[in-house]
């Protein structure tokens, strides 16, 4: 059996939801075997190497890349929403070219968890079928990703449809997450609204119809209003104009820290019911059982949502604040029912979550 995988994908850029992939598949493959050698590409190669115990590679040095990829006996290139154009060009091109080099270096490639689309561009579309048409296996997050695929013709690698890998992931436990709380100088004795949201370039009003529905929120249910930024630091900014923007400030708190995985999951935990709009906030919402409202900036969102069967008609663009606002109350009002759906939810995607670990050890076997 080979002993050397090599990770590509958006790490060490201090993206919570990035960073629970990547954290999700070492535990699952170590879980396995402890013994196999795992090389990360990372921006911050120092902080993958001390945050997950790994070997790390300076992803943007091309012959360390080269290097890193000839010492692999497998590439793999994911979880997350890395083959896309939505946001850029030149993403896509990266994780493609790293792919076709392993490709040309004779290694094994297995597309883990993506998440896939939407891919606008004509030469993007033939571009990412030529290289994909290529790998030994493509693992999918969602039906919208199969459809995608087939629309720009893969066809040749074995295709499955699994779960996000972050299904997997157990937060700190309630009295760890408030003690971090306390340490913030964030009241413990209250019950919170979780909010974890971005700036959208596309709905320039978002925090203010965001300070609005919090407000309303801490009127109407009582709640204060904890804001669990995902990304750091653009997320933290972003929910500080939010609180600015805010009548009852004094009952909003901004998480400060810079926090991992496992305990952005505990914070969520603690909350009530809470507002999604990154999709990784959506996850750790139903990992944590905490009952959520999804908001839709991107198809990954929405799509996980519809997988969810929750309402996926709430947009960042053009949003209605007062329909965010009612949905929030009804989901509030409706959270045992809520709670018990979303544990039933969790054991079937952590069972489909946990096939995408398997084709790792099927393909070194190989």
């Amino acid at each position: 059996m080979g002993n050397k995988v090599l990770f590509s994908g958006y790490y060490g850029f201090d993206n919570s939801g990035d960073d629970a992939i990547l954290h999700a598949i070492v535990n699952d493959i170590r879980a396995i075997d402890p013994a196999l050698q795992l090389n990360v590409l990372s921006y911050d190669p120092a902080r993958t190497r001390r945050l997950y115990g790994v070997n790390a590679t300076q992803r943007f040095h091309y012959a360390s890349v080269k290097k890193a990829i000839r010492a692999s006996d497998l590439l793999v290139s994911g979880g997350g929403s890395l083959l896309q154009d939505e946001t850029s060009s030149r993403s896509l091109y990266y994780y493609l070219g790293v792919m076709a080099l392993a490709k040309r270096l004779n290694k094994k490639i297995y597309v883990y968890a993506n998440g896939v689309g939407p891919i606008h561009k004509s030469l993007n579309r033939k571009l990412t079928a030529k290289v994909l048409n290529e790998v030994d296996c493509i693992t999918l997050r969602d039906e919208d990703s199969l459809r995608v695929l087939k629309e720009i013709g893969v066809t040749k690698p074995p295709i499955e449809v699994t779960a996000d890998p972050v299904y997997g992931i157990e937060g700190i436990t309630r009295e760890a997450a408030l003690a971090l709380l306390r340490e913030e100088r964030i009241p413990t004795d209250r019950r919170f609204l979780g909010v974890a949201v971005r700036q959208w370039k596309k709905a320039p009003a978002l925090a203010k119809k965001i300070a609005y529905v919090a407000d309303r929120i801490y009127e109407e249910l009582n709640l204060d209003i904890l804001f669990t930024p995902l990304h750091y630091p653009e997320d933290k900014h972003f929910a500080d104009s939010i609180k600015a923007a805010m009548v009852h400030r004094s009952h909003a708190h901004v998480l400060a820290g810079n926090y991992d995985v496992g305990e952005m999951e505990g914070f969520i935990g603690l909350c009530d019911v809470a507002i999604a709009m990154r999709l990784h906030a959506l996850i750790y919402a139903v990992t944590s059982k905490t009952p959520a409202v999804g908001i839709v900036y991107d198809p990954k969102v929405k799509s996980q949502l519809e997988a969810l069967g929750m309402p996926s008609d709430i947009q960042a663009e053009g949003m209605d604040e007062k329909r965010l606002l009612n949905a929030v109350i009804d989901v509030y009002k409706n959270r045992e029912a809520e709670t018990f759906k979303l544990k039933a939810m969790h054991d079937r995607l952590l069972e489909k979550s946990r096939r995408n670990v398997q084709y790792v050890f099927d393909l070194l076997e190989r």
